[in-house]
């Protein structure tokens, strides 16, 4: 699953878009095939293996500029596992078996070499815009800056630990990763830890004995990803729901240890990946509720809530966001300070309420007065803890005369 949060930054983009370009590299047309085969076979299953293409030399750029991502032997080498009856062929095996040789098939198509990011002068200037939209974010920016600087200065790939983005929901944390990868020019690759219920699925892949076995979905993303360096977003890593035997944080060692990442096995193809270019942020709002040993592995950010001008100017940009493709002008200082009471994702909910308050009186400016009527609205539901940037005031006594 790959998304993008915002448009891609015309810089980072096209550095990455040349990066992309190079797959013209006679090796990324067809998979290197490192194999040494039995005999003269050149059929596994009906899937022809082509000529040996060790004498083909990789162009050099291409080598420096990316990544094997996993070996293209491997893959054969099960896919001879499976196809080991007399005739070479794939009709004695089990419907199971026939689907993950299908599926190795498929792998056996795909390129072996993804492109790997370096930090270019146009991702810094990015990063400056990205400084002033997030102003939450700001240390955790100035911290991609600098490995930005370093990637520029030694001319190696981009290098970012695992982050862990902690905060209280509501401030913007998911917003924040998903920009950042729009920022870098690399793919999204997000997945909620609050619904999911299957961890294995999601990292490693099922063992061939599981029913429904599969692919891991973040393998099978590497493999569609148009790079080795995309942003692996854990969203509300603290709510992980599995099953009730299940080690979900004990799995997430198997891409949190580099050592581990540069070599996952994916249990359902059994093929191991390298993943160790990938960025992986994760959000949670309660890092206590974390293992300790998940705890150590990540870098831990804390998100620190605007206040004053800073969070006026962050209500201005969700204000623009919603106002702008309607054509409206935007609110005055007065209505923006009055949204400014909520947390980024409320903001949206009370402005658009408030602007139906306006044209309702035939007004096309904000006032004040709506956004008091819209959060009136807004507010009208069951009690709950609030979230965000603001904790509201206790009823007094006075409040109630």
């Amino acid at each position: 699953m790959t998304q993008f949060d915002d448009d891609e930054p015309a810089g980072a983009a096209q550095d990455h878009a040349r990066a992309a370009a190079l797959p013209d590299d006679p090796a990324q047309r067809r998979p290197d095939r490192r194999l040494t085969r039995p005999g003269s076979a050149d059929r596994i299953g009906g899937v022809e293996l082509g000529d040996d293409p060790c004498g083909v030399t990789l162009d050099a750029i291409w080598r420096r500029q990316s990544a094997q991502i996993f070996d293209p032997g491997d893959v054969y080498e099960q896919m001879r596992l499976l196809a080991a009856g007399d005739d070479g062929g794939t009709s004695h095996l089990s419907s199971e078996d026939t689907a993950r040789f299908e599926k190795l098939r498929w792998l056996a198509e795909q390129s072996a070499r993804k492109p790997v990011l370096f930090g270019t002068a146009p991702m810094r200037e990015q990063l400056s815009g990205l400084r002033a939209r997030c102003p939450s974010f700001v240390a955790l920016t100035d911290l991609v800056d600098r490995a930005v600087a370093l990637s520029i200065m030694t001319g190696t790939p981009l290098s970012l630990p695992p982050l862990l983005l902690a905060g209280p929901p509501g401030v913007g944390k998911t917003h924040y990763s998903k920009s950042l990868a729009a920022v870098l020019g690399v793919p999204t690759h997000a997945w909620s830890c609050a619904t999911n219920s299957d961890a294995m699925q999601l990292i490693t892949g099922h063992p061939t004995s599981w029913r429904g076995a599969r692919m891991g979905l973040l393998t099978e993303a590497l493999i569609t990803s148009g790079s080795a360096s995309p942003v692996v977003l854990l969203d509300e890593i603290d709510k992980f729901v599995t099953h009730r035997d299940e080690q979900p944080y004990n799995i997430m060692l198997n891409v949190l240890e580099a050592e581990n990442a540069e070599a996952l096995l994916d249990e359902y193809v059994r093929v191991r990946f390298n993943v160790s270019h990938a960025f992986f942020i994760a959000t949670a709002n309660d890092v206590s509720a974390l293992p300790d040993f998940i705890r150590d592995r990540f870098l831990i950010v804390a998100v620190v809530a605007p206040t004053g001008a800073d969070l006026v100017a962050l209500t201005r940009q969700i204000a623009a966001k919603v106002i702008t493709p309607l054509g409206l002008p935007m609110p005055g200082d007065t209505a923006l300070a009055a949204l400014a009471r909520h947390n980024p994702r409320r903001i949206a909910r009370v402005l658009r309420l408030a602007l139906g308050f306006a044209a309702a009186q035939g007004r096309d400016v904000l006032v004040p007065a709506d956004v008091v009527a819209a959060d009136g609205i807004a507010s009208a539901q069951a009690a709950r803890a609030s979230i965000g940037f603001i904790r509201p005031r206790k009823e007094t006594e006075a409040d109630r005369e």
